[in-house]
C-alpha cells in the first residue's frame, strides 16, 4: 500500500512531554485521557505509555474494549455512562468505574454480579454533577462491601472548595486514588495524590490559550502529518517563471485551510489553492517532484494557526489516514 499521505507519530517526543510534565508536576498517580481513539492518535500508543503512566482514562466502552486488544491489565478508569446495557462488558473488562450517582451503585448491586465492582466515587460539592451528600456515602458504607470495591475519588475543584468536598468525603477512609487536578491547572489542590492528563502529553498547551510550546515547560508536537509531491508545475509569466507544487493532500483528504504553509526541504513555503483533491504550494526550482512535504510537524506547528485554546486540530485525524508509529502501522479503518 502507498502511504504518501501519513500521519507518523514520534514517540520519542511523546515520551519526553510525559518526562516533562511528571518532572515539573509532583503527583504520585498519573492518569491519562485516551478517549476517541487517543484522540484520534490511534490506541497503540499505549504501547509506548505503559510503563510511564499508572491508569488510563476513557469515556466510552469501544476505547475500552479497544485498550483490551493491546494490553490486558493495564488500569482504566472509565468515566462514561453506566447503565445495565454495558454493565457487564465494562465488569468482564476490569474497567473502574467512576459513580457520579448513588442510585447507578444501587442498580448495580441489584443485578447480583458475582465479579468485583471497583469503583471511584465523582464528587461535586456544588451538586451539578456528582455526589453531593455525605448521608450518600454513609448509605453506601452500611452495605455488604463483598463484591464491592471504592479506590478513591474525582471531582473537579478548586481550592476554595476543598473545605465542603473534605465534608463530603469524610466519611472515606483510606481512599488510594484522590483526582483532583485536571492539566488545566496543574496547581496541587490540598488532598490530591492525581492528575489527569489528556491533551498536553500529544503536544498540546491547555493554558494560556498557546498551544504546545508552554511558558512554563517545553512540550513538543508529537505527530507530524506529511504527503509527498506529485508534480511540479512551472508558470511562465511576463518571461517570469512560477514553480507550483502539486501534492495529492486536499479537503477530501483532511487539509485544513487554516494552513497557510508547508515545509519543504528546510523550507516554508505558502499554500497558494486547496482544491477538494490536491493543494497547490508556490515553490521555487530547487524543489523537484516526489520530496517529502510536511504539512503539519515541529518544523510547522499547528500554534501558528490556532491562536485559541482548542483541540479541533484533531480533526486533522478524522479522514482514515493511515497512522505510522516507530514500528507499527495503524489502519485507521481497522481501529474499531
Amino acid at each position: 500500500m502507498n502511504y504518501v499521505n501519513t500521519i507518523k507519530i514520534n514517540t520519542d517526543n511523546l515520551l519526553s512531554n510525559i518526562d516533562t510534565i511528571k518532572e515539573n508536576y509532583a503527583y504520585s498517580y498519573i492518569i491519562l485521557d485516551v478517549s476517541n481513539n487517543a484522540f484520534n492518535h490511534g490506541m497503540y500508543i499505549i504501547h509506548y505509555l505503559k510503563d510511564k503512566i499508572d491508569y488510563l482514562y476513557v469515556h466510552d466502552l469501544s476505547d475500552l474494549l479497544l485498550i483490551r486488544k493491546y494490553d490486558k491489565d493495564i488500569p482504566v478508569i472509565y468515566g462514561g455512562k453506566v447503565h445495565q446495557d454495558n454493565v457487564y462488558d465494562l465488569i468482564i473488562n476490569d474497567a473502574i468505574l467512576v459513580i457520579s450517582n448513588m442510585e447507578i451503585l444501587k442498580n448495580i448491586k441489584s443485578l447480583n454480579i458475582k465479579d468485583k465492582v471497583t469503583f471511584i466515587l465523582g464528587i461535586d460539592p456544588k451538586g451539578y454533577f456528582g455526589i453531593a451528600k455525605k448521608e450518600d456515602i454513609l448509605d453506601y458504607l452500611e452495605w455488604d462491601h463483598k463484591h464491592f470495591e471504592l479506590v478513591g475519588v474525582i471531582a473537579q475543584i478548586e481550592e476554595k472548595d476543598y473545605d465542603n468536598f473534605n465534608y463530603i468525603i469524610r466519611p472515606i477512609k483510606d481512599a488510594k486514588l484522590m483526582i483532583l487536578n485536571h492539566e488545566n491547572d496543574k496547581r496541587k489542590i490540598h488532598g490530591s495524590n492525581a492528575i489527569k492528563l489528556d491533551a498536553s502529553i500529544y503536544g498540546i498547551n491547555t493554558e494560556k490559550k498557546k498551544l504546545f510550546q508552554k511558558n512554563d515547560i517545553s512540550l513538543k508536537q508529537v505527530f507530524t502529518l506529511g504527503s509527498k509531491i506529485l508534480d511540479i508545475k512551472e508558470i511562465v509569466h511576463n518571461k517570469k517563471s512560477k514553480y507550483m507544487a502539486i501534492i495529492p493532500f486536499g479537503n477530501h483528504q483532511g487539509m485544513n485551510h487554516a494552513i497557510k504553509q508547508v515545509f519543504i526541504h528546510n523550507k516554508l513555503y505558502p499554500v497558494k489553492e486547496i482544491t477538494s483533491e490536491y493543494m497547490l504550494v508556490e515553490v521555487d526550482e530547487d524543489i523537484t517532484k516526489d520530496m517529502d512535504v510536511e504539512i503539519i510537524s515541529s518544523n510547522n506547528p499547528l500554534e501558528k494557526y490556532f491562536s485559541e485554546e482548542t483541540l479541533s486540530y484533531f480533526s486533522l485525524f478524522n479522514m482514515n489516514i493511515p497512522i505510522i508509529f516507530d514500528d507499527y502501522i495503524l489502519e485507521k479503518t481497522l481501529s474499531y
